[in-house]
């Protein structure tokens, strides 16, 4: 089954590993028994949640069986599987608890966290926290089973298994882009000519822009297949921009192929929804925004 309150990954939302020391312990002492619920439901028993006191102490400070629980719960289920019958895998979880303490005490002590380097590092962690919170709030009730089944009903010809054989064009440029559009759609105009001359491609000197058949899984920029699938066999897209430059993209020739079962590409449509969503978001957030560019100075970077 799809999670469909996960993070968004999409814009590089800040992505926690591992346990996180005292920010973990925050959020344990929050979460009391809802916490608790969690464990029992992810295979720690209620047996093993009677003890959630002091179970260690390191110069004063306790450790709780509680924030052992949490470490745990990052684990995979055989892990945790593991946690409940093996002694010696508890003590290393608290092993590793104490040494997270003790690095952190030194870390204190020397005052690393008055270090700018520190101090920037936090204030990214926190912005992106920020960030990861806000699109959950946003997109909580619009990813739902049922709106994912409807965007799939509304976009079923994106999970075709259709292929395609594709050619383009690459230029920096974007009204060099159209006027090579102008030139491409003339009479009798060969587009591979125009490819091999024009293109800044490197591979276009041998094979003349042809990128060969490809299908919508294709290892190419979404806004480049998203295009390409979309063009008539025969015609010539208009400029479509990726991170490499303005394309101009010819499909030769179409494979029809079955569309996929929404259980088969069911993660796909939750990503793609996700993706939707939140560039409408940021679309109306940019809206409202007053943004200046200093177009000159970026080029000197």
């Amino acid at each position: 089954m799809i999670n469909y309150s996960g993070r968004i990954s999409s814009i590089g939302v800040f992505a926690l590993s591992g346990r996180m020391g005292e920010m973990k312990k925050f959020a344990s002492q929050q979460m009391g028994w809802v916490a608790m619920a969690a464990l029992v439901a992810s295979g720690i028993s209620s047996q093993a949640l009677a003890v959630t006191g002091e179970v260690a102490t390191v110069d004063g400070a306790s450790i709780t069986g509680q924030e052992i629980f949490d470490a745990v719960k990052l684990g995979s289920e055989t892990q945790k599987r593991t946690f409940l019958k093996d002694a010696i895998a508890k003590r290393r979880v608290l092993d590793s608890i104490i040494d997270e303490r003790l690095l952190a005490s030194r870390a204190e002590k020397d005052k690393v966290d008055q270090d700018p380097e520190f101090q920037a590092a936090l204030a990214r962690i926190k912005r992106q926290l920020m960030i990861e919170r806000l699109v959950a709030k946003q997109l909580a009730n619009k990813t739902t089973a049922a709106a994912a089944k409807k965007f799939y009903e509304q976009n079923k010809s994106q999970f075709s298994m259709d292929r395609i054989a594709v050619q383009h064009i690459l230029v920096d440029d974007y009204k060099r882009a159209v006027s090579l559009k102008a030139e491409a759609e003339k009479p009798g105009a060969d587009f591979q000519a125009l490819a091999e001359k024009n293109s800044k491609d490197p591979s276009a000197k041998n094979n003349r822009g042809d990128v060969g058949v490809i299908g919508r899984d294709a290892p190419f920029a979404e806004s480049f297949k998203s295009v390409a699938f979309r063009t008539p066999v025969g015609k010539v897209s208009d400029p479509v921009k990726t991170d490499y430059g303005w394309h101009l993209i010819k499909v030769t020739q179409l494979e029809k192929g079955r569309t996929q079962t929404f259980d088969e590409v069911e993660g796909q449509v939750v990503t793609l929804l996700r993706q939707q969503l939140l560039g409408e978001y940021l679309l109306k957030l940019r809206e409202q925004a007053k943004i200046q560019i200093n177009d000159q100075a970026i080029e000197k970077l």
